[in-house]
């Protein structure tokens, strides 16, 4: 708290007082470019904060006062901290000094999120001097916050920020009041990450990413994409957003018409649930350290999503083999289970699959692409698994009529490539239907045992 207040103190201080303040740990000055600023900013963030007085050499160089032009100066500060990854909070004020016009930026320490980067790479503040940080003075950084709480990192938002009509309708469901709620998503007077994406109304104003892209496309997945019109960007508390995008995402998927009587039925050709569930998972999973936003593309035949990962592929994989669970962002699920927006609680993958497997649709895709940063990657295919039933049925019939086969005569004969045939006998080798004999080039298929139709 004493860093603070000194901080604070520091960049009220007088322009008579600030051009003659020395450089030092909390302190430095510079001209008015982007690369001058953006370093120090990344090496404030990552030690105790500081203040950049912009528009005056260094005193060890005379000290003279330049001066700046404020439009210019607001571009280049913005240019400047966007390339600072994470973002420190930061503000900042123009003074007039002897008839020109001096910047003074204020920045906080990034706490828990350190190190920072200014374009890829980090600096810290030592002493008099803003440094690039050594691989192994990184690593140290990252071994000793690597494991802190994303949600709990204070934003720029604050309490006037919060929607209140969310506020209302969890405090409802959640059985606690407002004031009690509040004080679980702040920390030193601003929102947490948590209180931004939960509540706040616009969270892409104070959390960059943190919003939903949707974008339709006039042909099928795989295919040169040809967008229809402009993507929607929508930024809303997050039960809000999970509900718009879904709505958004069934308005614009094909409906299924089925008839009891003379009586027509619509319904969408993918559940509500699933939608529901997918878009939830990303918006509750991601990794909020990312700049990254959620990506819905929608395809003719399928639509995706991919979203920043906390994951990495050697963990995914790990998920999938020992059917266990993950949840980052406890605190987040805690407000959206309220309202019902999860179908199971770390068993939202295998429980869209279920489902869709019932319908008879082709199997939903899940895959991590990427290691750190890592995108979470989801498919929904539309189409239902006729054409390869009705390939395997052919096979079945083929496999009764010849004792032996071979992926050549199943690529003749089907109609496939040799990727996709061999593929198809292996599963049926893992069924147990058949056995296969010899190397790739000598390989052969038996039937194991009568196969009923």
């Amino acid at each position: 708290m004493a860093d603070k207040i000194a901080l604070d103190a520091l960049y009220n201080l007088s322009s008579d007082d600030l051009v003659k303040h020395p450089e030092g740990e909390l302190f430095d000055r510079t001209l008015s470019d982007q690369e001058n600023i953006g370093v120090r900013i990344a090496a404030f963030g990552t030690k105790n904060g500081g203040v950049i007085l912009v528009g005056q050499n260094d005193l060890k160089k005379g000290g003279e006062i330049v001066g700046i032009n404020e439009d210019e100066f607001q571009r280049t500060f913005s240019q400047a901290i966007s390339n600072v990854r994470p973002a420190p909070l930061t503000q900042s004020r123009v003074v007039e000094y002897r008839g020109k016009k001096l910047a003074i930026i204020e920045v906080k320490d990034v706490g828990e999120l350190r190190p920072c980067a200014y374009k890829k790479n980090f600096y810290e503040r030592k002493g008099e001097s803003s440094l690039p940080l050594q691989p192994e003075e990184v690593r140290r950084y990252h071994i000793a916050y690597g494991g802190v709480n994303i949600e709990n990192i204070p934003t720029h938002a604050s309490k006037e920020d919060v929607d209140e009509a969310e506020l209302k309708k969890y405090s409802e469901l959640l059985g606690k009041g407002e004031s009690n709620i509040l004080e679980s998503v702040t920390k030193d007077n601003s929102l947490t990450i948590r209180g931004v994406i939960a509540l706040a109304k616009n969270p892409f104003k104070y959390l960059e990413g943190a919003f939903i892209e949707i974008q339709k496309y006039d042909n099928v997945s795989g295919s040169p994409p040809v967008p229809i019109g402009n993507s929607i960007k929508l930024s809303r508390p997050a039960s809000l957003l999970i509900e718009e995008a879904t709505k958004i995402l069934l308005q614009n998927l094909p409906l299924e018409r089925k008839y009891e009587g003379a009586k027509m039925i619509e319904s969408p050709i993918i559940p509500v649930s699933v939608i529901r569930e997918v878009i939830t998972n990303a918006i509750a999973h991601r990794n909020y350290r990312s700049s990254e936003h959620v990506r819905i593309r929608i395809f003719a035949d399928c639509f995706d999503i991919a979203n920043p990962a906390i994951v990495s592929e050697k963990m995914w994989v790990d998920i999938l083999a020992t059917h266990s669970t993950y949840h980052p962002n406890e605190g987040l699920y805690t407000f959206l289970n309220s309202k019902n927006l999860y179908e199971g609680r770390g068993e939202g993958i295998w429980k869209i699959k279920e489902e869709l497997e019932h319908l008879r649709k082709i199997e939903p895709e899940f895959r991590v692409i990427g290691d750190s940063p890592s995108s979470f990657y989801v498919k929904i295919n539309l189409s239902q698994k006729i054409s390869k039933d009705i390939k395997i049925m052919k096979l079945y019939s083929m496999i009764k009529k010849n004792e032996t086969i071979t992926s050549s005569r199943v690529m003749k004969y089907l109609g496939v490539s040799r990727v996709t045939a061999l593929k198809m006998l292996n599963k049926l080798v893992e069924e147990r239907l058949l056995e296969h004999e010899g190397t790739t080039k000598t390989s052969k298929y038996k039937l194991k045992r009568t196969i009923l139709l």
